[in-house]
Parts: structure tokens; C-alpha cells; sequence
């Protein structure tokens, strides 16, 4: 097919007559010739064009093509933005791939120039080969469960829509055109690098795509969409009956009932966990190969287990309940100790993620204690801790055992101390005898 029409027949106008807009025009084929359109045969889909260059810095040939844009565009009357990034130090200071340091640092630019223009559209040359390249990139890396597989042709980026008008056009028909209308254009040689994933799919796995079937394009998009709307309504109904799920939450734990999260599919658990994570607890870094791994080993085992996601966030599955929580690995030092030697009537006392006061009214006290047992000594538990109840003796270990302490909390648990023997522990809904008279009682400030 002639590229001319090929490229009226899917050239998807996204923006109205009335728009000022800006391209990102990076001196490839793909952008050259959204450019060459929109100043010829689109000229009248729209009020005003500008043009945005990003030079990366990564290679010689960059300063290169960063000219020839700048003299490309100088032949018409629109205006030009450029800008350079310092790629190679910000990648080994922020230890993230270039790849993706160069995405966020360049939409920054475009926002920036943006603004100094007051436009909030831009276009971007993304085409049907990327379509395909950005699906199969998602599958084959494990992120198809966090992001949309394919690329929508309307995006959003800071105080910018991106429009993606080239989507439904094949590569092969941009470099057509091209050649036909004499448009010259940079290649990066870096993309023909097979050592980066997305370059080894582009080269090796999307040839062959085409060598199956002439429509084995379309068949991926059209998969790509179809698992979306699955996974968009998965997502919808689980989420709706979130609250279900729950049985306690704050900024840094979610307690979840541990029957009805394990009722539910792996891929339910998962979207469920992913919410959590980020709507509740503001953990957007966890990868989806490890959440899964989570998933698979929660739904395989029945007895109690406790997860690392990251260093400082487990999810543990614990008798009739899972947490998913932040842990503050300072307060789980069994050297850290709070000594009491006077009593502060009514003073809070604060120990890792407990407050507790002193005071002469037995109301609500968890432990009592004379003045002789001073000084008190607050520590977290300690090897052979025994503690008595009524008439009964019982190992620490073991107590915590019988109430189904989490073994997750086990150690940030502080343990009241005279001497050698152990008063009492804090937060743990043991009240003491009011029968028994003492001079202080200790209370869970709450």
C-alpha cells in the first residue's frame, strides 16, 4: 500500500483546530515525519506548533543530531526549544537505568518548556512497532499485572497530555514515506545494542512476529486490550468490597481476615496486596515477581509464616489474620532500654512503638508495682523471661504463644522489669487484680 494512504487511513487526529501544540521531535525517522505531517498535509488540524528537542548526552552523535533538528526546523516558522540532560552522573548517583532516568528527566523538560509556552499538549511519534515492543517488554519482564500492556494513544504526564497520533502506523510505513518525500533523519545507533532487553526484543523477537503472520501485530494489541478489561474489572469488584477484607488499619500496618483473603483467586490477592501497599501504607517499589512469590506462598501454606517484601516490610500470615506492615528495625533492639527511677505521675513514657503512664488509679492498669521495686527497667524480651499470672509461672516464650501474640510484634513488646524479675509486659489488654493494692499502676496511654 502506498504510505501516503496508509498513513491517512491511520493517522489519528487526537486534538482540536484550536490547540496550540508541541512536538517532541528527536530527529528520527518517526518524529521527522509526524513532523513533515503536521506542517503539510495536518496543518489545518490545528492553531499553533512548537518544537521540543531533548539531548540526552549519551553519545557523540547526539550534539550531531541536536543540530540538524535545530536547522530542520529553522525552515519553517515555528519555535524551538532544546535541552540537554546530564545523564551519566545522574544514572550512577540515582543507581536507575538510563532507560528510564531519561524518561522521567526528559517529561520533566517537556513540562518545563511547556510551561514558558503556556501549552499542555504534546505529541510523541510512539507507532505501531512500539506498541508492540512496550506489550511484549511488559510481558516478558513481569509487569503486565501493574500497568496497562499496551500504550494508550492519550496520556498524562505532569501538567501535559500526550498525544500518540502515529499508534495504529507501522514502522515500515514511516520510513516509506520518508524515503518518497527526501525527509533525512538520525538513527541511534544504540538501539541496534542487543544487550539492553527492549533493543533484543525490537531486533530479534518482533521480526519473527512478522515472519508468523502478516496480522500478528493486530492479534497482540487486540490480547493487550482484552487483558486489560479483564484486569480492569477484577480490579473494579475486588476493590469495591475492599472494606470486607480488613479488619484493622493505620499508617503503618493493615490487618487483613486471613479466610477471606485466602477465598479469593492468586490474581485477586495480589491486586488486593498492590492496593494496600499503596493506597495505605504509601509502598509504590514493590516488584510484582516478588508480590506474586508472596502470593503463591500464602495461598500454599496453611500454617504461620512471615514474608520479607523489602528490608523494612513484611506480610505475615498469622493464625486467623495477615499483616501487611512497615517495621521500625531501631525499635526492635534488644540492647535498647528505658530505665524508671522516679515516678512522674502522669507522664507519658514513650518505648519503640508504645506509650504507656505511671499513675496512682488502678482504672484500666495492666501492672502494678511499689515503691521498693524501683528502679524499673523497660526492654524488649529476653531469653528465659518468665512471668507470673495468679498462682501460674509460665515462660515469656510460651505466654505468647498461648495469647497468639504475632511473632512479627513478639519483639517490640516492652517487658516491665525490677531486679531480676519480670512485672509485667505493656499494651496487651492484661488488667490486673483490683483487689491487690499497689502504689503505682502502669497504663497503656490510649
Amino acid at each position: 500500500m502506498n504510505s501516503n494512504v496508509e498513513l491517512i487511513e491511520n493517522f489519528d487526529v487526537l486534538w482540536t483546530k484550536e490547540d496550540r501544540l508541541a512536538l517532541a521531535l528527536s530527529g528520527g525517522v518517526d518524529s521527522i515525519v509526524l513532523f513533515h505531517l503536521l506542517v503539510t498535509k495536518y496543518r489545518h488540524t490545528y492553531k499553533e506548533l512548537v518544537v521540543f528537542h531533548i539531548n540526552h548526552g549519551l553519545r557523540k552523535e547526539s550534539y550531531e543530531e541536536a543540530e540538524f533538528v535545530e536547522k530542520f526546523v529553522s525552515n519553517y516558522d515555528i519555535r524551538f526549544y532544546k535541552k540537554e540532560l546530564e545523564m551519566n552522573s545522574l544514572a550512577r548517583d540515582k543507581h536507575i537505568s538510563e532507560e528510564m532516568l531519561a524518561r522521567k528527566l526528559r517529561y520533566k523538560a517537556f513540562n518545563e518548556m511547556a510551561a514558558k509556552e503556556n501549552i499542555t499538549k504534546i505529541l510523541t511519534a510512539h507507532h505501531k512497532n512500539d506498541q508492540v515492543e512496550n506489550i511484549l517488554m511488559r510481558l516478558l519482564t513481569g509487569r503486565s499485572m501493574d500497568y496497562n500492556l499496551a500504550i494508550d494513544n492519550k496520556g498524562r504526564h505532569g501538567n501535559l497530555t500526550i498525544y500518540r497520533p502515529l499508534l495504529n502506523v507501522l514502522k515500515e510505513t514511516l520510513e516509506q514515506y520518508a524515503q518518497e518525500n527526501n525527509l533525512k533523519y538520525y538513527t541511534d545507533e544504540s538501539n541496534f545494542d542487543t544487550d539492553y532487553t527492549r533493543n533484543n526484543i525490537r531486533h530479534n523477537i518482533i521480526p519473527l512476529l512478522n515472519d508468523v503472520s502478516t496480522v500478528s501485530f493486530d492479534n497482540l494489541i487486540n490480547f493487550a486490550e482484552y487483558y486489560k478489561n479483564i484486569n480492569d474489572e477484577l480490579k473494579t469488584r475486588l476493590l469495591a468490597n475492599k472494606d470486607n477484607y480488613i479488619l484493622e488499619k493505620n499508617q503503618e500496618k493493615v490487618v487483613l481476615l486471613r479466610a477471606e483473603v485466602l477465598s479469593l483467586s492468586a490474581e485477586e490477592i495480589y491486586f488486593l496486596l498492590k492496593d494496600i501497599l499503596m493506597a495505605d501504607l504509601g509502598v509504590f517499589d514493590v516488584t510484582q515477581r516478588a508480590l506474586f512469590k508472596v502470593v503463591e506462598q500464602l495461598r500454599n501454606n496453611l500454617g504461620n509464616k512471615s514474608y520479607d517484601l523489602k528490608n523494612n516490610l513484611k506480610i505475615v500470615s498469622e493464625y486467623s489474620v495477615i499483616y501487611v506492615h512497615k517495621i521500625e528495625k531501631k525499635c526492635y533492639n534488644d540492647k535498647m532500654e528505658l530505665i524508671i527511677d522516679d515516678v512522674c505521675k502522669d507522664k507519658i513514657y514513650k518505648f519503640c512503638q508504645s506509650e504507656f503512664l505511671i499513675t496512682t488509679n488502678n482504672e484500666e492498669a495492666e501492672i502494678g508495682f511499689n515503691k521498693e521495686d524501683l528502679p524499673l527497667l523497660i526492654t524488649t524480651k529476653r531469653q528465659g523471661d518468665r512471668l507470673r499470672r495468679g498462682n501460674i509461672t509460665k515462660k515469656l516464650s510460651r505466654f505468647f504463644i498461648d495469647e497468639k501474640i504475632p511473632k512479627e510484634i513478639r519483639s517490640q513488646i516492652p517487658v516491665v522489669r525490677s531486679g531480676e524479675k519480670v512485672l509485667g509486659i505493656i499494651g496487651l489488654d492484661t488488667k490486673i487484680n483490683k483487689d491487690k493494692r499497689y502504689d503505682y499502676y502502669i497504663k497503656t496511654k490510649g
